[in-house]
């Protein structure tokens, strides 16, 4: 549980690629550099939600909090090298 709460926590300093995987396939794409996050909602509706800066334009990415036992659908990210 611990990290599916951590991935909020990214770095204001550093920029991410967002790790999505769907129907087994993972996809990755450069998000930017991590501008705030923050939740809505509660219990097992709650979404978390990441907001970016690529370029001058701010993107939201958005993802259940919790997800399944396994988490395998999760939204995750990577520090960009």
């Amino acid at each position: 549980m611990q990290a599916r709460i951590d991935r909020a926590n990214l770095d204001p300093a550093k920029s991410y690629i967002k790790v999505k995987k769907v129907n087994g396939v993972t996809t990755q794409t450069p998000v930017g550099r991590f501008v705030r996050s923050y939740r809505m909602g509660s219990g097992d509706g709650m979404t978390l939600h990441w907001e970016f800066n690529l370029d001058g334009v701010i993107t939201t990415e958005n993802d259940e909090m919790w997800g399944t036992l396994s988490g395998s659908e999760l939204t995750w990210f990577v520090e960009s090298k």
